[in-house]
């Protein structure tokens, strides 16, 4: 079935074909909604990351002349290297034609979709009765307009593993957001309440609006064992006016180094497949919880824009070795 992919239209499959296919013992595959311009559905198969299939929803012919015969559906196959891409490009006529053809092909592959980018409010109250736990989530620019819409998704809506937000918000959030793992790109509409309050191991925040108090609060709340019992990484990029000196100061006000980096380990686990690797050449403040967990604070500065200085904080948790 795999190899003759480029033979097969998933959304003209009659109810007796589907039958017989739901029959076949097939692998488990990874299926991904994802959006940028257009819309796709990638299908991959976790035993063969080589191979991948794509269903390209397209908005009108953007690559072939006018009077190009082909007509939808119209297949295409890449070779890179050992990696092969094959493509089912379809006319795209709105969201319903793309969430039928994803309940299709988890009925007939018997695989829950693993990723979806939400890039309409439509799709909101499709997952959600779809398939209303999912491993990774990604909100499209424009889609959450309000606290409200936000509130809805994440009651709704149990994302296991990781949850993107690259996108601006017009309001500030006080909620904790339930994931295991939360990237937020210009990430000035998070409050410190709800990093407080919630239980995420891995949280990114670009372009955040932390202040060095906002920041040492953090730090300090770990360390007394109440707030963010079950943090594994932290990542903050913010930008100040201040003096780099008396910045870290402030975040690090009161907070003695007093551990060695012994048996710290190099890497951190993101999400799935993503380990990030920690640098080794960066200056490391270690402060140290009652249970004997290690926070490693780091800290990489550049000017930009004049005077404007742009501060990565990364904090690791680790256990020191017995």
């Amino acid at each position: 079935m795999y190899s003759n992919f480029s033979r097969i239209q998933f959304s003209r499959l009659s109810k007796r074909s589907k039958t017989i296919a739901k029959l076949i013992s097939w692998n488990p595959i990874d299926i991904r909604l994802t959006s940028d311009e257009e819309q796709q559905i990638r299908l991959t198969l976790s035993e063969d990351p080589g191979l991948e299939w794509i269903i390209h929803y397209e908005k009108n012919y953007k690559f072939f002349p006018i009077h190009c015969p082909w007509k939808y559906p119209y297949f295409q196959s890449t070779l890179n290297g050992p990696k092969a891409i094959h493509y089912l490009y379809l006319k795209d006529s709105g969201i319903e034609d793309i969430t039928q053809m994803m309940e299709h092909i988890c009925e007939v592959f018997r695989s829950p979709i693993c990723e979806m980018h939400i890039f309409e409010e439509s799709l909101i109250e499709w997952i959600t009765k779809f398939q209303p736990i999912i491993r990774h989530v990604c909100i499209r620019m424009d889609v959450i307009t309000s606290v409200e819409i936000l509130d809805r998704i994440l009651k709704n809506l149990e994302v296991t593993e990781h949850f993107w937000f690259p996108y601006n918000a017009f309001f500030q959030y006080k909620e904790p957001i339930p994931s295991r793992c939360i990237l937020i790109n210009n990430s000035y509409w998070l409050t410190l309440t709800s990093i407080l309050n919630g239980n995420n191991s891995i949280i990114t925040l670009h372009d955040s609006k932390l202040t060095p108090t906002d920041i040492n609060t953090i730090l300090k709340e770990w360390q007394a064992g109440f707030k963010l019992r079950n943090l594994e990484y932290m990542e903050i990029e913010a930008f100040t006016l201040l003096d780099i000196h008396r910045y870290s100061d402030e975040v690090l006000n009161n907070l003695p180094n007093i551990v060695e980096n012994n048996g710290r380990p190099m890497t951190v686990k993101i999400y799935d497949e993503f380990i990030h690797t920690l640098p080794e050449d960066l200056p490391v403040h270690n402060i140290i919880r009652s249970d004997g967990m290690i926070l490693s604070i780091f800290r990489h500065d550049d000017v930009i824009e004049g005077e404007k200085i742009r501060i990565y904080w990364r904090l690791q948790v680790w256990s020191p070795q017995t």
